[in-house]
């Protein structure tokens, strides 16, 4: 684990157990210390609610742009196989999309093992959007291997993971968010996902899978007295 100073221990900050050290320390610095560690996670999920979703909907407004680029036959990846501005906007929007998503799946940690499963499977879920900016599609890298495939558990762990303190809201958000992620699945492994028309389906079900770390933000930012 590495120290506060290094940046990531302030996500760990809040809880007791990882302050043990500096109990040595005056109690001002011990104060100053948790105080800083709440701002920093705080930051960390707020940003949640405004980047993930955000960066995803730039790309896909941009695509409309693109001359000789169709949004509704073609993915997004597709793009970034375009020369020039095209290939960079795309990239530079999964950039942000994937760090984002992994700068909240690093707060999480800060409640300890209660959003242990949800932290991993978002993280992987953000692992593979970079993978997505760095590797074009038809490599195996883009996707990393389509580990990305895990973030249609997110949503319902984290409402495992919430229990009684879920609302209603979040509870009924984040089973429809998994079964859309299913049922595109099923439509791409299938094969009935319609050529002409699988650009538009793609976005479709990116929509509400990024839109999820919306609710997922607000969800925790109301609940964090009872975390």
């Amino acid at each position: 684990m590495k120290s506060p100073d290094s940046g990531q221990g302030f996500f760990f900050a809040p809880l007791p157990n990882r302050t043990a050290g500096l109990a040595d320390a005056p109690a001002n610095v011990r104060r100053h210390t948790q105080e800083e560690g709440q701002a920093v996670r705080a930051l960390a999920i707020r940003q949640a609610i405004y980047l993930p979703l955000g960066a995803m909907f730039a790309a896909i407004a941009f695509g409309f742009t693109v001359p000789g680029y169709s949004s509704l036959s073609q993915h997004l990846s597709e793009m970034g196989l375009m020369p020039g501005l095209p290939a960079n906007m795309l990239t530079a929007c999964i950039a942000v999309n994937g760090a984002a998503i992994i700068v909240f799946s690093l707060a999480l940690l800060g409640w300890g093992r209660r959003f242990g499963l949800t932290a991993l499977t978002s993280t992987l879920f953000g692992v593979a959007m970079l993978s997505n900016g760095v590797f074009t599609t038809g490599s195996p890298l883009h996707g990393m291997y389509s580990i990305g495939i895990f973030s249609i558990l997110t949503p319902l762990l984290f409402l495992v993971e919430l229990g009684a303190d879920a609302s209603r809201r979040i509870a009924w958000v984040a089973r429809a968010t998994s079964l859309l992620g299913m049922a595109y699945l099923w439509l791409m492994l299938s094969g009935f996902d319609p050529q002409p028309w699988h650009g538009l389906t793609q976005r479709i079900a990116l929509l509400p899978a990024f839109g999820w770390y919306t609710f997922a933000a607000l969800e925790l930012r109301r609940g964090a007295g009872n975390a």
